[in-house]
């Protein structure tokens, strides 16, 4: 078996493994290969937990608080009175990390495999079986130190004997396929705020560009680069019902970059355009049917 096939394996290892010495010996940081990557360590939580890290936001000390790091941890391993328990967890959406998709595929147990190239979408493979594993959601407020998990996705295992057997709930997998009921409840809506776009963006001009992260910040997401799939869905759906809402002008705006209907820094929409737009507001209303797996 290979280390970190069992729970005990993972204790062995953290009981064994000398912790880093010099300025960040407080810490009791537990290397799980090179002494230099301190930041892929075994970490201890009590005797009947222990999590895999690799370190992710370990530069940012709102993430030294214990329960941070439980909360982001991509692997755990627990013992509960009916037996061990590995909950795997992937990054955060709105954002990658190959680093992070690297070190869950090495630290899994043998016959275990992270795929992280499935057309955007990432699965855990276990005895000829996937295992469907969403990014989770969550917010990090760095002036204030705070970190808070909005939506949190993990896929978790039991000790079966030698091997592994899935538990828990199933996990949202959306599809391409639009949902009907929902689509037709949005579909004048999104006509009309397009009519609406047509009339409002071309008298903003080249200004649609300087307010971009503005934008983005008044529809509650941290950046422009990751508004598309931070923005909360049911925003979304009010701001396309109600045309006097006042987040109206950010939403159009940003879609019209995202759509590329940006022009020498003036909106020109074309029939194109409208496809991509109405495919758009589908994906961040939640238009697209979902499936649990």
């Amino acid at each position: 078996m290979g280390m970190f096939n069992s729970f005990d394996a993972v204790a062995k290892c953290y009981a064994e493994t000398k912790p880093i010495q010099g300025a960040r010996k407080a810490q009791d940081l537990r290397p799980l290969a090179e002494r230099r990557y301190w930041w892929n360590r075994v970490h201890k939580v009590s005797d009947t937990k222990y999590l895999l890290l690799d370190g992710h936001w370990s530069w940012h000390s709102v993430m030294n608080d214990p329960l941070m790091l439980e909360q982001t941890c991509p692997i755990t391993w627990e013992r509960k009175e009916d037996g061990d328990y590995l909950t795997i967890r992937n990054h955060s959406e709105g954002g990658m990390s190959v680093s992070r998709y690297t070190f869950i595929d090495r630290y899994l147990p043998s016959g275990m495999r992270f795929d992280w190239s499935s057309n955007g979408k990432h699965f855990v493979r276990h005895e000829g079986k996937e295992y469907y594993l969403p990014k989770f959601k969550s917010s990090i407020d760095w002036q204030n130190k705070t970190f808070t998990m909005h939506k949190d996705h993990t896929l978790v295992f039991k000790v079966d004997g030698t091997g592994f057997k899935r538990v828990g709930d199933l996990l949202p997998m959306p599809t391409r396929r639009v949902d009907k009921e929902v689509d037709a409840q949005f579909k004048e809506h999104i006509k009309t705020m397009w009519e609406w776009m047509q009339i409002v963006l071309p008298v903003m001009g080249d200004t649609l560009g300087d307010s971009k992260q503005a934008y983005a910040e008044s529809l509650g997401v941290t950046s422009y680069w990751y508004w598309v799939r931070q923005i909360d869905k049911n925003l979304a759906r009010e701001i396309l019902e109600n045309p006097e809402h006042d987040k109206r002008m950010a939403l159009a705006g940003l879609s019209a970059y995202d759509i590329y209907a940006i022009n020498n820094g003036r909106f020109e929409p074309t029939k194109e355009s409208w496809s991509k737009f109405r495919s758009l507001m589908r994906r961040i209303g939640g238009m697209y049917a979902v499936e649990m797996q």
